[in-house]
Order: C-alpha cells, then structure tokens, then sequence
C-alpha cells in the first residue's frame, strides 16, 4: 500500500539548515510542523533552543548535532552530544570521520560512535552520516558495519552538501544493514518516487528540505 502524506510526514526529518536561515524561516518550519506533525524539525544549531521552546508540547522532535565537520576530535562530538542531550534534543546526529575511514582506522570509527551512543543515552535516537556520494560501494558496506557496532540506531546517508543520495546508495546500504537498525535517506530526495524506490530499498526515514517535504507530502496525497 502506497504512503500517505501524513505517514510520510511522521518518518520524515524536515529541514532548513541553511547557514543563512532566519528566524522567520524558523517559524514558518514550526508551523508546519504543527499543521503536519513532522517525526523531526531540523534547523541551524543556534535556532536549536527556539525551535524546542516553540514546538514544545507537539508531537515532533528537534534534532541535535554531535559535530559539524565530521573530524572533530571525539571528545568535542561527545561534549555536543551531551549538550544536545540537556537542552532537550529527540534525536541527535554525527557525521562519521571518513578520514578514518579512508585511513582503515575501523577501531577509532567504532570507538567514536559508541563513545557518542553512551553520551546520548539509550532513550535518545542517534543517527550517523556517511556521506554516500563521496564513497565506494565497498566503503559504504563498511561504514554501516561499523557504526552498527558502536551502537547506532540509525545509518544516515549523506547531507546534500557532499553531493546526492541515489537509489543505488540505498539500496547498498539495505543490502549491508539488513534491517538490524535504520536507515535514513537524505541529500537529494525530491519526489515521491523516489521515496517509494527507497523504501522498497529500505529506507525508513528521510532527511527532506522543508519545500520539498511539502511538495511530496502533496504528491502522496494526490496519487
């Protein structure tokens, strides 16, 4: 059975990160996620504590950062995480060192991602990114292996600043995790044939730009 816009809406992470999002694109990101009860609200860090004070109450979580860049040192992606945690943060996400990944440093990678896990706790939802455009099928199957073995509860594909996320990506990625923890498409995801072919693919959540999570959300209601 095909998904509806409100089911979309539930598994999906609506975001504006723009570096230059104001405030008042922050309130129109409350406001539909009041009227479409999005799972997730994601905006710019800085808005994190405005975003929780105006969504507080709703059925929408706002996502915290454990890290930026991706090579943080683990101890400054651990002290995020747990900021994140105190402020009030649903969900929180890190991006994978991919130096240490094209090092073969798979024991830093695992530490990493379950030293952020413990910060984050085990009532809290951690997501990483592997940024699937910038690597092999290879890499890619052993990304999720790894952050499946530090504890994640999510394997995020990329964040649209690297490139895009296609169906092949997903579709190595469902082959490698094989259900043991989510998968979350984003970077690229524009219709929603392409969220029907990643679901069949196994994703389970996506990571959609506030515009355009309207646009499908409409196109599902209207097939």
């Amino acid at each position: 059975m095909a998904i509806t816009g409100s089911q979309l809406a539930r598994i999906t992470d609506a975001t504006n990160i723009s570096i230059t999002a104001t405030v008042a694109e922050m309130d129109e990101l409350v406001k539909q996620a009041k009227i479409h009860s999005f799972g997730v609200a994601v905006g710019p860090q800085c808005y994190v504590p405005y975003l929780l004070q105006q969504l507080s109450g709703y059925d929408t979580k706002i996502l915290g950062a454990a890290g930026g860049r991706a090579t943080e040192r683990t101890e400054d992606k651990v002290a995020m995480a747990l900021n994140s945690r105190a402020l009030g943060c649903g969900e929180i996400e890190s991006r994978m060192n991919l130096s240490y990944l094209k090092s073969g440093m798979y024991d830093e990678i695992v530490k990493e991602t379950r030293a952020i896990k413990d910060a984050i706790g085990e009532d809290r939802i951690f997501k990483c990114i592997i940024e699937t455009p910038l690597l092999t099928d290879e890499e890619i199957a052993t990304a999720c292996e790894l952050l499946i073995d530090g504890g994640v509860d999510f394997v995020k594909s990329a964040t649209g600043t690297m490139g895009a996320t296609t169906l092949h990506h997903v579709e190595v990625m469902g082959k490698a995790v094989k259900g043991r923890v989510g998968i979350k498409a984003a970077g690229g995801v524009r219709t929603i044939e392409m969220v029907d072919q990643m679901m069949d693919a196994g994703a389970t959540r996506f990571g959609i730009g506030l515009a355009s999570a309207l646009k499908i959300i409409a196109e599902a209601d209207n097939r």
